[in-house]
């Protein structure tokens, strides 16, 4: 994985009648978490996933306040946005595939891909932080 990024962590629960798989790291700017839960009956519908970006500086320059003072991505405080139907339509198949094969390895490849596609921006001349 890329040296730039820490805090690789993956979570597995099954709260009631769904398995939740979660995966989150940590970049320069802030970080990035994917979720999915999974019904375990197939007849309650497909999968809900989440993508979501965590910045620890402000992107919206000061017009507001952070979401979490002590966020569980970033460790401080952190203003965050995500989508659910990019994540649903375009990441849970290439999640699905290689959390069926077991490579965990590969799903965190991605989400280092998509920080950095996320963040960019910031990275530019003129933009914020």
């Amino acid at each position: 994985m890329g040296h730039r990024f820490t805090g690789h962590k993956y979570q597995w629960t099954h709260p009631f009648t769904s398995t939740r798989h979660h995966w989150e790291l940590r970049g320069p700017r802030g970080g990035v978490h994917f979720h999915v839960s999974i019904m375990d009956e197939e007849k309650y519908g497909d999968p809900s996933c989440g993508l979501e970006f965590h910045h620890a500086f402000d992107p919206t320059n000061g017009q507001d306040a952070p979401a979490h003072i002590c966020c569980p991505v970033t460790g401080g405080r952190c203003w965050h946005e995500g989508t659910s139907l990019y994540a649903e339509e375009h990441l849970w198949p290439l999640v699905k595939m290689y959390l069926q094969d077991g490579e965990h390895q590969e799903i965190f490849r991605v989400l280092e891909g998509e920080y950095n596609r996320h963040f960019e921006q910031y990275d530019r001349p003129g933009m914020v932080a």
